[in-house]
């Protein structure tokens, strides 16, 4: 699913956000990228949506090459993609079911249908009771699990997430490991960053530390997620 060789990051203020990043991430895998506050591992998010290029270095993700993409690459993968980021980007004056339902609406799913996964992804993130709630009324860690369940909501084969659990209570964190174990049952490939260890307790899979712009697993953190 993920292709990295020798990828970099430099922006047009000189700063290097990431150096000779090798990256193999097969379909349905779960993998987590840790690191400090500045690390890069928003960056490294927006590499793999093809928000940002890369410096240098080859990247291919879900058989397209990001170094070389067009317009209509991205757009291809985008619509391959289900990404949470932490601006979550949701719509105000909209409850919490539109906002989820808006990514199945764009693709053509009929009402009926739409309304339906909707509901059921909210319920799997604990907002059964907040679907009627305008996302302005929402915490900040409310917003942060309707962002989830609309990046889920329509299966992509693709999911990145930063920092999903920053903001969440535990319990709140065992509904995200819950969606993110369901989501590898259906293929789905995970890359999450997070500083949560929470999260990689109930929900183990391969770890990667980024430091220094550069990538490293950590041995011995966690098991494999079992598919």
């Amino acid at each position: 699913m993920i292709h990295a060789r020798g990828v970099a990051k430099v922006y047009e203020n000189g700063t290097q956000a990431l150096q000779e990043i090798d990256l193999q991430v097969a379909a349905g895998e779960l993998v987590y990228v840790v690191g400090a506050s500045g690390a890069g591992k928003t960056t490294l998010l927006k590499l793999l949506l093809g928000m940002e290029k890369p410096t240098a270095g080859e990247l291919e993700v879900a058989g397209i090459s990001l170094g070389k993409a067009q317009a209509e690459d991205i757009r291809r993968l985008r619509r391959l993609t289900g990404a949470v980021f932490q601006d979550f980007k949701l719509i105000p004056g909209r409850t919490a079911l539109e906002n989820v339902a808006l990514s199945l609406r764009v693709l053509g799913v009929p009402w009926s249908e739409n309304r339906q996964r909707s509901l059921a992804v909210l319920e799997e993130v604990g907002l059964a009771d907040r679907v009627g709630s305008m996302v302005q009324t929402l915490s900040w860690g409310e917003r942060q699990r309707v962002a989830l369940a609309r990046a889920v909501v329509r299966e992509p084969r693709l999911l990145l997430a930063d920092e999903p659990t920053g903001n969440l209570d535990a319990t709140s964190v065992g509904f995200v490991a819950a969606v993110l174990a369901r989501a590898g049952e259906k293929g789905i490939t995970r890359v999450v960053a997070t500083h949560d260890t929470r999260l990689l307790e109930m929900l183990p899979g391969r770890v990667l530390l980024l430091e220094g712009g550069r990538l490293h697993q950590v041995a011995g953190a966690g098991r494999k997620d079992r598919q």
